[in-house]
């Protein structure tokens, strides 16, 4: 049997996989611990999760939509999304250059997936915060991984704070 090894997306464009909402009770968690303040963006909205129970000033970017987060150009205090994964990289850098805040609900392993993101992250600033949720499952996700946010701070330097916020 000759099995091709799986390709990373070379597109820049995120694929019909990504599409992986958010639930409703994960997303007020989220935004709870958080409690974000200033302007904040949600560059991936799908159906709304995030974005509707943020408190103004807020905008958004779906690229299902016409309104591509890789081509937002305002500056913004935070994002808080749940991005795709096919192009996570791409939205890393993008999210880096136009919030001071960051916080990503993902598998937790795409912090530490390459040495080329780490160095972007210090580039940046750092994580400042690991939020422990749980196994994929309990985040709508379509993995076993555990899954929880990732939070970068422009310019931070200290220690990563780690969260177990007790949902598993």
């Amino acid at each position: 049997m000759n099995v091709k090894p799986i390709q990373p997306n070379r597109t820049g464009k995120a694929t019909i996989a990504d599409s992986v909402m958010t639930p409703t009770h994960i997303a007020e968690l989220v935004i709870k611990h958080f409690n974000p303040i200033g302007k904040v963006l949600e560059p991936a909205r799908g159906t709304g999760n995030f974005y509707d129970l943020l408190q103004e000033p807020k905008d958004w970017c779906e690229i299902t939509e016409g309104k591509d987060f890789l081509e937002y150009k305002e500056k913004v205090d935070w994002i808080i999304t749940n991005p795709p994964y096919s192009i996570y990289d791409l939205f890393l850098e993008k999210a880096f250059d136009v919030a001071d805040n960051v916080v990503f609900l993902v598998p937790l392993q795409k912090a530490f997936k390459s040495m080329k993101t780490i160095r972007t992250v210090n580039q940046y600033g750092g994580l400042k915060e690991i939020l422990i949720i749980g196994g994929g499952g309990k985040c709508g996700f379509p993995v076993g991984f555990p899954v929880g946010c990732l939070y970068y701070k422009k310019d931070y330097k200290g220690d990563v704070k780690i969260n177990n916020c007790g949902q598993f």
